[in-house]
């Protein structure tokens, strides 16, 4: 009985025993840095922004700039609001305590963006897109900027005799976001699809489209 006790614990002591294996390893490390995605822009005050009427018009010069060092995608949407002085057409006069800017729903301002020469294509660092809707972005590569005209329409088929004496705030929102596909259609809700050169013919692909189509390719799908 002894001996086979023994012999079970020789056993035991035996396969509990490590060798000391031979092993290697190495550790790869590679700095990065991420970029900035920022925007600037600025626009001339108006000479004389009094006595507007329906009809009439305005024209803004400007420049947009991406201060940042990768490309962005610049959306750019109205935001201009307006206080009035009168609830109605029948001029029904709103208290002056109650009087307060709102969004221009009824688009009784109209803004319409171009390149202040005229040509969307002489700038090779900027591209002009519109949606399937007529909404404008621009591509702007870092670092780049550009000159843009704003005319404003001061729409006379909406404004009525409430808009009489109104003040108003002429405003464009611009946007931007990463020229990255993924990114497009969460702020956006775009796609490359939808998405076409403000000038470009159907039957062949800009330059503008060609970078776009590169920039888009460069993220992963979700």
């Amino acid at each position: 009985m002894k001996l086979v006790l023994t012999g079970i614990a020789i056993v035991l002591v035996t396969l509990g025993a490590t060798y000391a294996w031979w092993t290697a390893r190495i550790e790869m490390k590679q700095d990065v840095t991420m970029g900035k995605l920022k925007i600037a822009a600025s626009f001339e005050e108006l000479s004389d922004p009094k006595v507007f009427e329906p009809g009439t018009y305005s024209e803004i010069k400007g420049t947009i700039r991406n201060e940042g060092d990768i490309p962005a995608m610049v959306k750019i949407d109205n935001s201009s609001q307006i206080k009035f002085v009168y609830a109605d057409d029948q001029l029904t006069v709103i208290p002056v305590e109650e009087r307060q800017f709102t969004s221009d729903t009824s688009n009784a301002i109209k803004l319409s963006l171009a390149p202040t020469s005229g040509d969307y294509t002489d700038n090779e660092d900027v591209y002009w897109f519109k949606d399937t809707a007529g909404q404008l972005y621009v591509l702007i590569e870092a670092g780049a900027s550009l000159a843009v005209n704003t005319d404003v329409d001061y729409n006379g088929e909406t404004m009525g005799n409430k808009y009489q004496e109104a003040e108003i705030k002429i405003g464009a929102l611009l946007r931007a976001t990463q020229v990255i596909d993924g990114a497009l259609r969460d702020e956006f809700g775009l796609s490359f699809e939808e998405l076409t050169d403000v000038q470009a013919s159907k039957r062949t692909i800009s330059n503008g489209q060609a970078r776009l189509q590169e920039l888009l390719a460069r993220g992963r799908e979700k």
